[in-house]
């Protein structure tokens, strides 16, 4: 559809045209007509059409400075002049201002015909043009956004501080970080996530996370809020709408944030808020709050008994025991996610400890910073359940071959166990009950392989570390009782001397005299 007008202070004249032009093949509208210069200018203000059609001779405001007030003023416009004189300047004027043909009076259908086809011709290259100049400024803008968001999810989830601060070149994201602040939602859901299921927000933009298509981040700002809560409420409002699209996800809210260097911050704080809901809960917003209650004391009891059976290469028992973790955060009533990760935690570290015993360079990194960047985008129990099994089973084949406690004496793998977990909690009931043994056989049974019993075995070992520990570290002597598995200070002490002569702190005292003798004092 082409629209245009009509500019002749002869009625008949403007009718005759507008005969002819109603048998063009084109759908044409017509806007209005005018009989003089002014009332065009004014229908040409109010309607924008694509053509005119004008005379040069009229009243008021001639066709010369209509046909130079539209060029200068409305340059796409197509001009057709419609004259009954051949003045020299009419066509100078109009051959400036590059009119799509001058028709002298009378003109016949053809002569309109062709004159329009000239004019739509000309529109539509000018179209063309534009469209392409604005799919090539819609593709650009497209490429520095994702350009941009490489760089803010780089910057956001690199896991050291020292990567170069981005800078944003597109419209998005420099608004953004050009406003008074910002506000980071992380969106998580058991299903994958996309940006096109969710509504749209004029005051920010979604950001696919690059390791799962479970998580979304929505960075999103207020140029004109005048202040923090004003800010908050927003974010919340908005978590509430993506919410009533997605309702079995959850929402993490950050603080709000100024500038690049709060993104890292606003990131970490939505983490937190989403791991401090209890563990089922699903279908609500959590904002970060500073003023955070510290989790109460909440441990599944049967890690250590897991690890003996990863150590020992027992798959099977490795994956009982896992469903039993699991389960038992499930029935606790205060289990918060923070919980079940946390120790999630403190089991990967201890894996990484039998890895780095048994296996050479398998005290690197590697296990415990992947456990990071799953619990970072995990926040259901299923998601975190899998990533274990996978783990804690992998690394118990792993070490099959390696069973350090394949001997078949089983007060060799017992010494075998207490020499590498001295350390730990150790009691006869418990030990007896990892190799399915009764304590009072086992007690028995120890004492005539070893001539020693168990209790004795294990202090022996201990103080001998002890010794190590005093000598060559300036540790509280609380602290040295607590890594050797000696809750109580005053027991420690008891054994110590027992076993040495000494207290403690004589026996650190006395060693630099002692080994410039190169003695030691004591002996266990």
């Amino acid at each position: 559809m082409y629209t245009y007008i009509v500019v002749d202070d002869e009625p008949l004249i403007r009718k005759g045209l507008l005969k002819k032009i109603g048998t063009f093949e084109h759908s044409l509208e017509l806007l209005g007509e005018a009989d003089n210069g002014a009332d065009a200018l004014a229908l040409i203000e109010s309607f924008k059409p694509d053509i005119i059609f004008t005379d040069m001779r009229m009243p008021e405001v001639d066709g010369k400075l209509l046909i130079r007030t539209v060029c200068q003023q409305y340059p796409r416009i197509k001009l057709i002049v419609i004259s009954g004189h051949t003045d020299f300047d009419y066509m100078q004027e109009a051959i400036s201002a590059k009119v799509v043909n001058y028709l002298l009076k009378p003109f016949s259908r053809d002569e309109i015909h062709g004159t329009l086809h000239q004019a739509i011709q000309a529109i539509e290259q000018e179209r063309t043009l534009q469209r392409e100049v604005v799919l090539r400024e819609v593709e650009t803008e497209q490429m520095k956004r994702d350009a941009d968001m490489q760089a803010f999810l780089n910057y956001v989830l690199a896991p050291h501080s020292s990567i170069k601060t981005p800078v944003f070149r597109s419209a998005e994201f420099a608004a953004i970080m050009a406003s008074d602040q910002f506000i980071l939602l992380t969106i998580y859901g058991p299903q994958p996530l996309t940006a096109q299921q969710l509504p749209t927000f004029s005051n920010g933009l979604y950001i696919p996370h690059p390791q799962t298509d479970q998580v979304l981040f929505f960075l999103m700002h207020d140029l004109d809020c005048s202040g923090q809560l004003d800010l908050q409420k927003m974010a919340e409002q908005t978590a509430s709408i993506i919410l009533t699209k997605t309702t079995d996800c959850c929402v993490g809210i950050s603080l709000p944030h100024t500038g690049i260097g709060g993104v890292r911050e606003a990131h970490h704080q939505t983490i937190l808020a989403l791991d401090e809901r209890a563990i089922t809960d699903f279908g609500k917003c959590y904002v970060f709050s500073r003023e955070q209650i510290p989790l109460h004391q909440l441990k599944w009891a049967r890690m250590y008994e897991l690890l003996f059976f990863i150590e020992s290469g027992n798959v099977p028992k490795v994956e009982e025991l896992i469903t039993d973790f699991f389960a038992f955060y499930i029935r606790q009533p205060d289990a918060l996610l923070a919980h079940l990760k946390e120790q999630c935690r403190d089991i990967i570290t201890e894996t990484k400890r039998l890895l780095s015993n048994y296996i050479q360079n398998g005290g690197n990194s590697s296990v415990s910073s992947s456990l990071e960047a799953v619990l970072n985008v995990s926040f259901d129990m299923e998601c975190i359940r899998h990533y274990m099994v996978k783990v804690l089973t992998g690394t118990a084949l792993l070490l099959k071959e390696d069973n350090p406690y394949a001997s078949d004496q089983v007060i060799d793998n017992v010494r075998t166990y207490i020499d590498n977990h001295y350390t730990k909690d150790l009691t006869l009931e418990w030990v007896s009950s990892l190799f399915y043994l009764n304590p009072s056989y086992l007690s028995h049974l120890f004492k005539e392989k070893t001539s020693e019993n168990f209790t004795d075995y294990v202090n022996r070992l201990r103080i001998r570390q002890a010794k190590q520990l005093l000598t060559s570290t300036d540790d509280k002597i609380y602290r040295v009782a607590k890594q050797l598995g000696y809750d109580n200070p005053k027991y420690f002490f008891r054994v110590f001397k027992k076993l040495t002569g000494w207290t403690p702190e004589e026996y650190r005292k006395q060693h630099k005299s002692f080994t410039a003798n190169n003695k030691e004092p004591g002996h266990v």
